[in-house]
């Protein structure tokens, strides 16, 4: 069982005082049962909260226990404020060791690109599925196209680290319909519990291809307000691309005198319609990082490391179409012409 560092009784406290009604969403019954486990138990509610469900762990720390604190200030109750205070922040990390192991959470995946929906650099949790319909509906409407895929605590986990990748901020855990729970991924777990520090990562690049291409592929009729907000984004995504480094596969060969460097191509013939007649595109694949390099050339072949500039010159030495960036992730194609545009 686990138990609170302890750092002060408190006074004694009326039930009755705490939690204004209309505030919460559980019984009232219930919430005084649970705060009465939090006042008069030994360890603060500790073993009481690891027996009840991440719903309503997660009403305690967000609307319960700041519902108890308001009161109290509002009453000029400083001991008691400082009490329930001290409580949010001891029950944090341990709410967050209950959503890590939970059975079930549903992430919330977008259709249009492959990768969790994305809404201001955050991922969204669904950890209560009553509502789920609601809330699918209600990105569905607005074109997004959305899917909710259930995860283990590993899923969870593994999700955790392809934020890192991918440019993903915080979890913005919900229950479908009120206000979300927000946690920055640091908060569950570090860098270092997935990478060392010569993992390459691009996750400026990966959130901004994701953030267009979720908006660009979003099913709904154009407007002047939705071309503004796509122009951003190919901007934003573009400026990333000429300052990122990339992952290039290829076969060193050795011999006495030299080693023969050879990078493969992918015929993107029949999926590029803006072509001339009769013309073959040939690209080479480039990556934004080595989970997304594995997809294609997994074990098979070196890489090489590419600054945008040595890139196109790469490109244009070995007579190639363009670039397709991360051809099995959210891919984009890049003519020469193009890379030589954006690259003034």
């Amino acid at each position: 069982m686990i138990q609170f560092k302890q750092y002060f009784v408190p006074v004694q406290i009326q039930e009755t005082t705490f939690c204004r009604e209309g505030t919460r969403t559980m019984d009232a019954r219930r919430a005084q049962d649970i705060l009465r486990h939090i006042i008069n138990d030994e360890d603060y509610g500790a073993a009481m909260l690891d027996k009840i469900s991440v719903t309503e762990s997660i009403e305690v720390l967000t609307k319960m226990l700041p519902d108890c604190v308001a009161t109290a200030q509002n009453d000029n109750n400083i001991n008691d404020a400082g009490f329930f205070s001290q409580m949010i922040h001891n029950y944090y990390p341990l709410i967050l060791d209950k959503i890590k192991n939970a059975e079930h959470l549903w992430v919330v995946y977008s259709d249009n690109t492959g990768y969790p929906y994305m809404i201001d650099g955050d991922l969204f949790v669904l950890y209560d599925y009553a509502n789920h319909a609601e809330l699918e509906k209600k990105l569905n409407t607005a074109g997004y196209q959305v899917a909710l895929e259930s995860v283990t605590p590993t899923d969870f986990r593994n999700e955790v680290a392809h934020m890192y990748r991918n440019g993903y901020e915080k979890i913005r855990f919900t229950d479908g319909k009120g206000e979300p729970f927000v946690v920055a991924k640091e908060d569950l777990y570090s860098f270092e519990d997935f990478f060392n520090e010569e993992y390459m990562t691009n996750p400026g690049l990966q959130r901004a291809m994701i953030e267009f291409f979720q908006e660009f592929r979003k099913n709904t009729a154009a407007d002047a307000g939705r071309e503004e907000i796509l122009k951003k984004r190919e901007d934003a995504m573009i400026r990333t691309m000429v300052h990122a480094e990339y992952m290039v596969p290829c076969i060193k060969e050795e011999t006495e005198d030299m080693v023969e460097i050879s990078h493969p191509f992918i015929d993107l013939t029949d999926r590029i319609q803006d072509k001339e007649e009769g013309e073959r595109v040939i690209a080479i694949p480039a990556f934004t990082d080595g989970f997304e390099m594995d997809k294609c050339y997994e074990g098979h072949h070196e890489n090489m490391l590419y600054q945008y500039d040595e890139l196109v010159n790469l490109v244009e030495e070995l007579g190639a179409s363009g670039v397709i960036i991360n051809c099995l992730g959210i891919s984009y194609y890049m003519k020469l012409e193009l890379m030589h545009k954006i690259n003034m």
